[in-house]
């Protein structure tokens, strides 16, 4: 092979290999442009979904809490670019026999990510995507049963005491306490009216009407209803939450 032959080959390899470079680092860029947004969005997903799971164990949590079956809870959650907050925005007011309306502050814990929210209110959690309605995932304690003949509405109001936040990456830790907790009933049958104040107003609709509540008036922050000739048995229940 004479010289000119083995540089024409050097050449020539130097060019594969800066060709083979360039279609590696070519594909890698494609790859990382299409499939890593796709891997984002499903990590968030997930994240998303542990948040929704990690309020349903909220739930029962608060209501051994509140049902002073335990005085303290502590429930930790990965928080993962979102965000969670204790807020005092929504309430409900009950009035019966005869009385005018009685209202109790509820409040509510928020988990907030990318416009998704997951929301513990009055016993209750909600979750909403952007520009979607309000999905219940798990009910209140709000129902009416019947004994001996006669409708038995009840009534569990837990009502959050407290304005912690907290965002970002790390591990956020629910603390709740028992505050107080009181119990009032009717004398006997009566008419017995309800306002939610929430911004999952049209949801708390739908749930009242299942429930057998006739709805009078409802607007995108509040939500009207009574049920009549009804024995109520209605608890409210203070649960001291700190968020850090």
């Amino acid at each position: 092979m004479t010289r000119e032959d083995r540089t024409n080959a050097a050449v020539s390899e130097t060019l594969g290999y800066i060709l083979l470079f360039a279609i590696v680092t070519l594909s890698m860029g494609v790859i990382y442009a299409i499939g890593y947004p796709a891997l984002q969005s499903n990590m968030d997903a997930n994240v998303f979904e542990s948040a929704e799971q990690n309020f349903i164990v909220l739930q029962s949590n608060m209501e051994r809490v509140a049902f002073d079956q335990t005085p303290v809870k502590v429930l930790k959650l990965k928080l993962q670019a979102s965000s969670i907050a204790v807020t005092n925005e929504s309430s409900i007011s009950v009035a019966y026999d005869g009385n005018h309306m009685e209202p109790y502050p509820t409040g509510e814990i928020v988990f907030s990510k990318d416009e998704k929210t997951i929301a513990y209110e009055i016993g209750s959690v909600f979750k909403k995507y952007p520009s979607e309605a309000s999905v219940m995932v798990s009910e209140p304690p709000i129902y009416v049963t019947s004994l001996d003949n006669t409708n038995v509405t009840n009534i569990g109001i837990v009502s959050l005491n407290g304005n912690s936040q907290m965002g970002g990456k790390g591990i956020a830790t629910i603390n709740l306490r028992h505050n107080s907790s009181n119990m009032s009933m009717s004398n006997s049958t009566t008419n017995v009216s309800v306002l939610i104040n929430s911004t999952h107003a049209f949801k708390w609709e739908e749930y009242l009407g299942e429930m057998g509540f006739t709805v009078d008036n409802v607007t995108e922050s509040s939500v009207n209803a009574h049920i009549n000739n009804t024995m109520l048995i209605m608890s409210n229940h203070v649960v001291d939450v700190d968020i850090s």
